[in-house]
């Protein structure tokens, strides 16, 4: 069988039409093979919301006047008032090819519009080839409006059959690959609802980090086009690319790296300082009482007053350091000494009843945190959450276009030289994308002004940091360097509001 040089041209667009992914492109490339194989002079593409019904995208190209233009917006496509005598609200309700060879000659319909382009650009409109954009008992996405069919020697002539056969075949083309992307754009949508609900539940579950997930889903934003601009100044070589569908991956990864923490008790995640408000007020009361007891007890005689007046400035002392010990970042070694040496000493009243502990072995524990506020079963509950995000993500069926999220999500308290958690991986096993999570993840830990337990570091403090934990062979020392260069340019605070997804939309 041989194929005419039409038919093949016709084969590789339909092709196109299958396989483009942009919607833009997507329409002009329609648009431009139904003007040429047609031999028009130009034509008209609108696109319809399958929900809303209404316009959202016009294409509009005439090569006579060398005039095309393409705009995404939202109007009335179908007023009521006028449904059977609109051209393209006529087409889209009914779902017909209508070819007209004159259209001034035509009755049925109202052309005002037509009318009021020939006369501002001195053209005269003839045949027109009207077809919706649609598959076979299907919904209409749009309509097509093609004009002024030419034969071989420049006439305008009406449109004939194999026209109409051409333009049926591209417009179902283009409404088959257009309803796929609409699904799949569902589907992201879906997801991307998903992301942000869980990304809300996070952040409810604490108030304490309730923006940690939104911002180090824009650290990582921002670092990627960062890293981007400078491949493109020359500076950073190919390997440090970032391609779209991984800046998509790493931000959603981001927003979803914390999930696991909704099984974490809150009690765990809200804890403020070592002892809870009520152990607090429990141990400084009974310390007060103790005082008050040993000066009663001293005044009526029980004790020698030398005596009552050193144990007595021993716990004033330690009174006036608690708060401090509970709520403080860090313990000192003369701190837990002092915790140690109270937890040692107990009161005795001179009826001989049962001694009571100073400090009880519970309050001895939570005041022998050095760094934060957990103790060590609690820290190891906190880091089982990215056990939890690794099974909660697993459960998710993430299309190819998100295959590296849960490996990303889950992977970010690993550390290159193996001393992360849970799996103790190594460097080999950590791309890029999951450093440069890890790292904007600790970048927010340290400089996060909603943590109760620390002030925000500057960012020269937490520069030396993690630059120590880059030569310790932790974090990757290339994307410590590149997060900071760009930090110390532009981080700011408050930062700006956050969008869930960084794709865009259809039109």
């Amino acid at each position: 069988m041989e194929y005419t040089e039409e038919s093949l041209a016709l084969l590789d667009t339909a092709y196109i039409l299958a396989s483009e992914q942009s919607y833009i492109a997507l329409f002009d490339t329609m648009l431009n093979a139904c003007v040429k194989f047609t031999n028009a002079d130009g034509g008209t593409l609108y696109i319809v919301d399958e929900e809303s019904k209404r316009l959202v995208h016009l294409l509009d190209m005439n090569l006579t006047l060398d005039q095309s233009q393409q705009s995404s917006y939202e109007a009335d496509m179908l007023p009521a008032e006028d449904a059977e005598t609109n051209l393209f609200t006529y087409i889209y309700r009914h779902s017909i090819i209508r070819n007209i060879p004159d259209i001034y000659e035509e009755k049925d319909f109202e052309i005002r519009a037509i009318r009021e382009f020939d006369a501002r650009n001195q053209y005269r409109t003839r045949s027109v080839l009207l077809s919706p954009i649609a598959i076979e008992k299907h919904d209409v996405l749009g309509v097509l409006m093609l004009y002024n069919c030419k034969d071989g020697d420049g006439n305008v002539v009406p449109f004939n059959s194999a026209c109409e056969t051409a333009v049926k075949s591209l417009t179902t083309q283009l409404a088959s690959n257009l309803t796929n992307m609409m699904l799949l754009q569902k589907q992201e949508d879906l997801l991307d609802s998903f992301v942000e609900c869980m990304t809300a539940a996070i952040d409810e579950k604490t108030p304490y980090n309730a923006t940690h997930t939104r911002k180090v889903a824009q650290y990582c934003e921002e670092i990627c086009e960062y890293i981007n601009t400078l491949h493109t100044k020359g500076e950073l070589d190919d390997s440090w690319v970032i391609s779209e569908n991984d800046k998509e991956q790493l931000h959603m990864a981001a927003m979803l790296h914390d999930i696991g923490k909704i099984i974490t008790p809150r009690e765990i995640l809200n804890k403020a300082s070592r002892m809870s408000a009520a152990n607090f007020n429990n141990l400084y009361n009974k310390l007060e009482k103790i005082r008050l007891m040993l000066k009663i007890h001293m005044l009526e005689g029980y004790f020698d007053p030398a005596d009552w007046a050193v144990e007595d400035r021993k716990i004033a002392e330690f009174l006036n350091d608690l708060l401090r010990m509970n709520t403080g970042e860090f313990l000192t070694d003369a701190d837990i000494q002092k915790v140690d040496e109270m937890a040692q000493r107990t009161y005795t009243n001179p009826q001989g009843d049962p001694p009571i502990a100073y400090l009880n072995e519970e309050e001895q524990k939570a005041l022998h945190i050095r760094k934060g506020t957990l103790t060590e079963d609690e820290r190891k509950q906190v880091q089982e959450h990215v056990v939890y995000t690794e099974r909660i993500l697993s459960k998710i069926q993430f299309t190819a276009k998100y295959n590296k999220v849960k490996e990303i999500a889950s992977n970010h308290h690993e550390y290159l030289d193996g001393t992360g958690y849970p799996k103790g991986l190594k460097a080999p096993q950590l791309d890029k994308l999951t450093r440069i999570l890890t790292a904007c993840d600790i970048f927010d830990s340290l400089t996060a002004e909603d943590r109760p337990y620390k002030a925000p570091m500057e960012l020269p403090e937490a520069r030396k940091i993690m630059e120590s934990m880059a030569r310790s062979g932790k974090l990757d020392s290339k994307i410590v360097e590149l997060l900071f260069d760009y930090m110390e340019e532009n981080f700011k605070r408050p930062l700006k509001p956050l969008l869930l997804s960084t794709e865009s939309k259809p039109f």
